[in-house]
């Protein structure tokens, strides 16, 4: 019996290393954009959106970022600033934080 309970100690204490290191990415469902905004000292847009979350606990709720090194910035850029025009919705999927701000890694849009 002590041996058991000492392999499920050991498998528990295990989990609980692996699973800190697991990041919660998640999606923002689709919504307005509120503002759009390049502040000095962020290499990145950052994203107002009417529905504001930090699935990965970045520490910050009130913006997004997406960042200067996204491999389809330009793109993704300038889909935002036609969205905010038209006044159409969008939605994020984020992935992990970026200057302690949640990071854009895809983005979606659906016709309306």
């Amino acid at each position: 019996m002590a041996v058991v309970s000492k392999i499920l100690l050991g498998l528990g204490l295990c989990l609980i290393f692996i699973t800190q290191n697991v990041r919660a990415a998640g999606s923002v469902s689709a919504g307005y954009i509120n503002h759009l905004l390049f502040y000095k000292g962020h290499t990145g847009l950052l994203i107002k959106h009417q529905y504001p979350s930090d699935p990965d606990n970045c520490g910050r709720q009130d913006y997004y970022i997406l960042s200067n090194e996204h491999p389809h910035f330009s793109q993704i850029y300038s889909m935002l600033l036609a969205v905010q025009l038209a006044n159409k919705k969008v939605s994020f999927h984020i992935d992990g934080c970026h200057q302690g701000i949640p990071a854009i890694s895809h983005v979606g849009l659906a016709k309306q």
